[in-house]
């Protein structure tokens, strides 16, 4: 048995998907999982076999969760501040295998049809990114960084994991202690928000643009960064440029906090692939066939080993099916009450936590199996890592599988636990499959048992311990850096010497924008791009000829696969 479900019962939700006006509305959890790819697919596959795909109301659909998806788009151009600019490093690597990429430099690696190899890392700056957090098998990702990367610097507004273990950290100002501009769903695009500083920077701490505007003085670059505006200048700039500008003054705009964007009467009504649907021939999907491919050609001459060319149950590297004596398969949902680790420190004192740490769900049975009452400290661990967490106790979950939330902030005892109850200390960062790289966070089993030598509390939100500059036995003299003379070495660089970037370069990384993907074009083959570029396009606001231009940059740099 795999899901738990009789053939039976399969059946008659298969009936009656197919006799009713049904749709499969699919989270993204589903496919951060060992051979996660395959359920999506076979989602895909399964409402294209029910006769479903294009009709109003039915079929399938993959973000009606997220960022207002499947509400009406207004289309409009929203202000756009400082594009990313050439990048001359082509190199690159999915983020779940970092910590391989580490210790296997130059080792080859398939992504979407593509054999690429891991780059050589020796540095790694990390911003706005809570590394210690998101990434799996953190004491894989620990013990590569040790061995392989020399200066690891980390530019962050909190004190979290990420910035503990950094060598150098550079603190950045929070959203209410600078200003800055937004605009309003992820899909809807129909608010411009004025994001106004409430108050004044917390100690040394710089915005992003500032930390970013001395780096590039630093490298000679200052000017083609900031095009000698600061941030309020480029904000304007921005808000000019958009459809906003041209319905509310800027100075009204910033008063009010917020320009509405008007939504076309003609996007009230969508339905996904209903052109494909009404007439095939003249609307194909950007599938090599044109069609709905229950088997994929593409895929099959890919010939990856653990990605066949049709959907496939395929056994986890670790579940229930195969789970030892005493070992439960934990899911890390995303909190409800937080974004990710953003603001965990702010949790620590609600009913979300016991005794300052993350609580996991249990089922009581399970739990009373290991002598554990709700409150109780847990022990989870496995051959990855071990993590303290509190007990919630629950008659509905089922037996077998707990849920962790994922996101606290990393610290480890002196037994090497992490004492804030950090899922990722336990899961795998084995990709879920050779076609995507991606995470296979919830293929996850571990044993766990009553906690009864805690170490300490948890002290993963605890602030630093500041030294004083006459305490301090290392500090140097800039001048011993030779900054000067190594900058000017770069600046001669290969590396350094970036082409001008084309206009459809510019236009592509300023405004357009791609959901939990790399805007990089070598990452997508040219028929995808014309698949994405669907959805892409009206986000942006482009008009024709941007569009084209955008097109030609896509094209030229697409994978070849």
């Amino acid at each position: 048995m795999i899901t738990g479900i009789s053939a039976e019962q399969i059946k008659q939700l298969a009936e009656l998907f197919k006799n009713k006006k049904t749709q499969i509305a699919a989270g993204w959890a589903l496919q951060r999982a060992d051979h996660g790819e395959m359920v999506h697919w076979a989602i895909i596959n399964f409402a294209a076999m029910a006769g479903k795909i294009g009709k109003p109301g039915e079929g399938f659909g993959f973000s009606w969760h997220y960022g207002n998806g499947g509400m009406p788009q207004s289309g409009a151009a929203l202000p756009v501040t400082i594009g990313q600019g050439h990048n001359a490093v082509s190199a690159g690597c999915p983020v779940v295998l970092q910590a391989e990429m580490l210790k296997h430099p130059g080792k080859a690696f398939t992504y979407n049809g593509q054999t690429l190899t891991f780059p050589d890392v020796t540095m790694i700056y990390n911003s706005g990114n809570n590394l210690f957090s998101h990434q799996q098998n953190l004491n894989a990702l620990l013990d590569a960084m040790n061995k392989k990367v020399e200066t690891y610097v980390c530019q962050d507004t909190w004190w979290c994991a990420s910035a503990r273990y950094a060598d150098i950290v550079l603190p950045a100002t929070t959203a209410l202690e600078r200003v800055d501009i937004t605009s309003g769903g992820t899909y809807s695009n129909d608010k411009v928000y004025a994001m106004q500083q409430v108050i004044e920077p917390y100690g040394e701490s710089l915005d992003d643009f500032e930390i970013f505007r001395r780096l590039a003085k630093l490298f000679g670059v200052e000017q083609q960064y900031t095009t000698g505006k600061d941030m309020m200048g480029l904000i304007k700039e921005a808000y000019a440029n958009s459809t906003a500008g041209k319905l509310k003054p800027f100075d009204q705009f910033w008063k009010d906090g917020v320009t509405h964007l008007p939504v076309p009467k003609s996007a009230d009504y969508w339905q996904r692939h209903g052109a494909f649907y009404d007439d095939p021939k003249k609307n194909p999907l950007h599938t090599p066939s044109g069609k709905i491919e229950l088997y994929s050609q593409a895929i099959a001459d890919m010939n990856i080993w653990d990605c066949p060319p049709v959907p496939t149950f395929m056994q986890p590297f670790e579940y229930l099916g195969n789970a030892d004596k005493g070992q439960l398969h934990i899911l890390s949902p995303h909190p409800w009450m937080r974004l990710h680790s953003q603001m965990a420190n702010a949790d620590t004192n609600s009913y979300e936590c016991v005794d300052g740490r993350q609580f996991l769900l249990i089922n009581e049975e399970d739990a009373k199996a290991q002598g554990i009452a709700d409150g109780d400290l847990v022990e989870l661990y496995n051959g990855r890592g071990a993590l303290l967490c509190g007990a919630r106790l629950a008659k509905d979950l089922h037996r077998g599988v707990a849920c962790l939330h994922e996101g606290a902030w990393m610290q480890l005892d002196k037994l090497g636990r992490c004492n804030s109850g950090q899922i990722n200390v336990i899961t795998s960062d084995r990709s879920c499959g050779g076609l995507s790289q991606g995470t296979s966070a919830n293929t996850c089993l571990a044993y766990y048992k009553k906690c009864t030598n805690p170490c300490s509390p948890n002290q993963a939100y605890e602030p630093p311990h500041i030294v004083a500059e006459s305490d301090c036995q290392m500090m140097m003299s800039l001048a011993t850096l030779n900054i000067p003379e190594r900058i000017n070495k770069f600046m001669h660089s290969s590396v350094s010497n970036k082409p001008q970037q084309s206009i459809g370069e510019k236009i592509f990384y300023e405004r357009c924008t791609m959901c939990h993907a790399a805007p990089d074009p070598a990452s997508h083959t040219k028929g995808q791009w014309d698949g994405i570029t669907q959805s892409m396009f009206p986000r942006a606001g482009l008009n024709e000829q941007e569009k084209k231009e955008v097109l030609d940059f896509l094209y030229k740099h697409a994978a070849k696969a």
